[in-house]
């Protein structure tokens, strides 16, 4: 009888043994969840902290933020939202980053700060005006768009593309440029050439990169088929580095400066 009483009290002890041992090991893993739940928000946050967005007015041809004055630091993602009370061209020098504006739309341009500076923001009209939007019963289904070539130096990359099957340049018709990320309809983000087959790309980063073209019509969307390559800078940006003799587009549009972007350098 002594003898079972014994057995009985050391299952017992190993039950509760048992026991103690799953309570650690649940409350060990709650903890952990709770750590990495924490970890997870904290990146959440720094990322929301590292995306800079602007509400962007332009009225009589100019820009309404008193001071008219981007003001970022080389890192951030910059989201400008962007409306005009006119069919204008906004473009950011240096950057080389540029939309087209349409009356009352709002249109959204975003990249990000790399380059440390103060830069000029003009707007340009000209006679592509955008608001003509050509021949509608133009034939596109034989439209085309290649790269021909893709030239690095330093941290620029000039693409040259061929088009077939469509008259340019000619009104509505355009081609969009993006780097490291394929071209959508109604892509606002993607750098727009009109009247030109090559475009310089500025201050790249350093390492592989892919470039993607497709041509559009007047309303933004895709025609035929979308061409890319690939190609890879060697060399570090050099911060401040002057290039504006490069800037690839034609002098002869009215350009007004209304505003300046500012990338401050990391704190």
């Amino acid at each position: 009888m002594s003898t079972q009483k014994n057995k009985n009290f050391l299952v017992g002890i190993v039950g509760l043994i048992f026991l103690a041992m799953v309570a650690f090991t649940f409350t060990g893993t709650e903890d952990e969840s709770v750590e990495n739940q924490i970890e997870i928000k904290v990146s959440k946050e720094v990322d929301e902290e590292k995306l800079k967005e602007f509400e962007i007015n332009i009225i009589n041809r100019k820009m309404t933020l008193d001071p008219p004055l981007i003001s970022v630091e080389v890192g951030d993602q910059v989201l400008l939202n962007i409306k005009s009370d006119e069919n204008l061209r906004f473009h950011i020098h240096e950057y080389d980053h540029e939309i087209m504006l349409m009356a009352d739309e709002v249109r959204v341009l975003s990249f990000s700060a790399t380059l440390p500076g103060r830069f000029d923001i003009e707007i340009h009209s000209g006679e592509d005006d955008m608001g003509d939007m050509g021949d509608m019963n133009m034939d596109l289904s034989n439209a085309k768009i290649s790269i021909e070539s893709v030239m690095v130096m330093d941290n620029m990359a000039t693409v040259s593309v061929e088009i077939e099957g469509v008259e340019f340049p000619s009104k509505g018709i355009h081609w969009h440029i993006k780097l490291d990320e394929e071209i959508t309809d109604d892509d606002h983000s993607a750098l727009m050439v009109f009247d030109e087959k090559a475009y310089i790309l500025k201050s790249i980063t350093k390492g592989e990169h892919t470039v993607y073209v497709s041509l559009v019509n007047a309303e933004h969307k895709l025609i035929g088929n979308q061409a890319s390559q690939t190609f890879v800078i060697e060399s570090m940006m050099e911060p401040g580095m002057d290039m504006e003799e490069e800037h690839g587009h034609e002098e002869e549009e009215k350009a007004t400066l209304i505003g300046f972007l500012e990338v401050m350098p990391k704190a």
